[in-house]
């Protein structure tokens, strides 16, 4: 069989392919990316050499749902933390999001809001999420 007999079969594979999620298509090899900034305080003092993880799931009635793990990270002298998130998978849309930090042996885990993915790398927009660890244990 000769390559023009196979190009409208070779056409086809690729559609179905690159197609993902219903009438959603998004290329296999698409980047989707997102970012995450915050700072960790306790009772407002910002909370230096933590370590935190963060966890990223997406639409659980997806083909490939997300549910990943990045990190850990340790926090600045400020408290301040950086993700940049790439998870396999992912397409654009929003993504909930949680952190576990620990500190001195003692893990605490916060339900953040939504991160939104993006197409295309590096991220162009930045989700905050902030935690305050006196707060969350009713300390301050």
């Amino acid at each position: 069989m000769s390559l023009r007999a196979l190009l409208p079969y070779l056409i086809a594979v690729s559609a179905i392919a690159c197609g993902e999620g219903g009438s959603l298509a998004i290329s296999a090899g698409a980047p989707v990316s997102a970012a995450v900034r915050g700072r960790i305080t306790d009772c407002g003092r910002p909370v230096a050499s933590a370590n935190v993880l963060l966890a990223v799931q997406q639409d659980l009635n997806q083909a490939r749902p997300v549910d990943t793990r990045i990190g850990p990270h340790t926090t600045s002298p400020q408290g301040d933390f950086f993700f940049e998130v790439s998870p396999s998978f992912a397409v654009p849309g929003g993504a909930s999001m949680q952190l576990q930090v620990t500190v001195n042996g003692v893990t605490d885990t916060i339900t953040g809001g939504t991160l939104e993915f993006r197409l295309g790398a590096p991220p162009r927009d930045t989700a905050r999420f902030d935690a305050d660890l006196g707060a969350e244990r009713g300390g301050c």
